[in-house]
C-alpha cells in the first residue's frame, strides 16, 4: 500500500510539471484581464475663473464622482471650498494661481486663477497740461490708483499731447500743441482706462507743484531761460545793493536779478535780470516780475519772468544763502 501511495504522490507531482511546462510553452493561452478602474470624468463650466481682489466667485462642477476636495495651490493669493457641486474661491491678493479638485474615483482638473482688479481707476479723469508759451515742454502727471500693473499708455493724438514718461503707477503727459486728446491706460491683465487731456498755453512760470520743488533746494543756484549757474563763481544775496542777487564768474559768465524792496516773501516790482553765459559776449538785461517765495533766515527762493516778442515766455528761479 505505502508502494502505491508513493506511486501515485509522484505521479501527481510530474503531471503538475508536465502542465506547468505546455503552458510556458503555449503563447497562444488567454490569461483573463482583471476587472478595469472605471475612469472620473471631472469637467467644469469655466477653464478659468477671474475674481475681484478681495471678493469671491463661484465655479460649477458639471460632472464628476462626488465626494470633491480642493487642493490650494497658492492659498495666498486665493483658495477655494467646495459645497456639493459649487467651488467659490476667495481672493486674498492680486496674482495668478490655480485650484486643483479630486472627486471619489481619484479623478482630478486644475482650474486657472486670475486674482486681479476688475477695473481701472485714475486719481484724475481729465488733465490740464499748462504750456508755456512759446515753449513745448509743459507737462502733467496722474497715477492709477486700482490696476494689476505693468502699465502701458497710449495719445489718440500725439500732435497734441504725447506720454513722456510711465513710472510705476504714475504717467507723466507732455503737451505738444494746444488742444484736447486722450490717453488709454492698459494694465497686465488687458483692462483699459481713457483720461482726458487737454493742452493750454499760459504765461504762468511755475505751477505750486513746480514752486515747492523749487523750495526744497539748498545749494546755491539761478536759472533763467535755459542758461544755468556753474558751481564754480561766487554769489552774493543783499536786500539793500543793486543786484540783490549776484552770481559771477571773473565777469565772464553771470546771472543776476534785481528789484524794488526788501527780502520779505511776496511779488516785487521793478524786477530786472542781467545775464551772460557767452565768452565774451555781451550782458542781456530784462525787465521781468519777481516773486520771493521764501525765506527761511539762511535762504531765500525766488521767481522770475517775463514776455519776450509777445510770444515767448522767458522764466527762471534762484535759490541762494544768507
Amino acid at each position: 500500500m505505502k508502494a502505491k501511495y508513493l506511486f501515485s504522490a509522484m505521479m501527481s507531482i510530474a503531471l503538475t510539471f508536465a502542465f506547468t511546462a505546455c503552458s510556458d510553452d503555449d503563447n497562444n493561452e488567454v490569461i483573463p484581464a482583471p476587472n478595469p478602474v472605471e475612469k472620473s470624468e471631472l469637467a467644469f463650466d469655466v477653464d478659468t475663473l477671474e475674481v475681484g481682489v478681495h471678493e469671491t466667485a463661484t465655479f460649477t462642477i458639471t460632472s464628476g464622482a462626488g465626494d470633491y476636495k480642493i487642493i490650494n495651490e497658492n492659498p495666498a493669493i486665493a483658495s477655494g471650498t467646495v459645497e456639493g457641486n459649487v467651488v467659490t474661491v476667495t481672493s486674498e491678493a492680486k496674482g495668478i494661481t490655480g485650484l486643483v479638485v479630486s472627486d471619489a474615483k481619484g479623478g482630478y482638473k486644475r482650474v486657472l486663477i486670475k486674482s486681479m482688479y476688475m477695473r481701472l481707476v485714475t486719481d484724475k479723469e481729465e488733465v490740464a497740461v499748462g504750456m508755456k508759451l512759446g515753449h513745448s515742454d509743459g507737462v502733467a502727471s496722474f497715477d492709477v490708483t486700482e490696476g494689476n500693473g505693468s502699465y502701458t499708455a497710449m495719445s489718440a493724438d500725439e500732435s497734441i499731447a504725447k506720454i513722456k514718461s510711465i513710472d510705476d503707477k504714475t504717467i507723466t503727459v507732455q503737451g505738444v500743441a494746444e488742444g484736447s486728446t486722450t490717453i488709454t491706460i492698459t494694465d497686465m491683465m488687458g483692462l483699459q482706462k481713457t483720461v482726458k487731456v487737454t493742452v493750454e498755453t499760459t504765461t504762468i512760470p511755475y505751477t505750486d507743484e513746480e514752486k515747492a520743488k523749487i523750495m526744497e533746494g539748498t545749494v546755491n543756484t539761478a536759472v533763467f531761460d535755459g542758461n544755468t549757474s556753474y558751481s564754480w563763481g561766487t554769489w552774493k544775496a543783499n536786500e539793500t545793493a543793486s543786484p540783490k542777487i549776484v552770481w559771477d564768474y571773473y565777469g565772464y559768465y553771470s546771472l543776476k536779478v534785481d528789484w524794488q524792496g526788501d527780502f520779505t516773501v511776496g511779488k516785487k516790482t521793478g524786477g530786472k535780470v542781467y545775464y551772460k553765459f557767452s565768452w565774451g559776449g555781451q550782458e542781456t538785461v530784462l525787465d521781468v516780475d519777481v516773486e520771493v517765495l521764501k525765506n527761511d533766515g539762511s535762504r531765500i527762493w525766488g521767481i522770475m519772468s517775463t514776455i519776450k516778442d509777445g510770444n515767448y515766455l522767458a522764466y527762471g528761479y534762484f535759490s541762494v544763502g544768507l
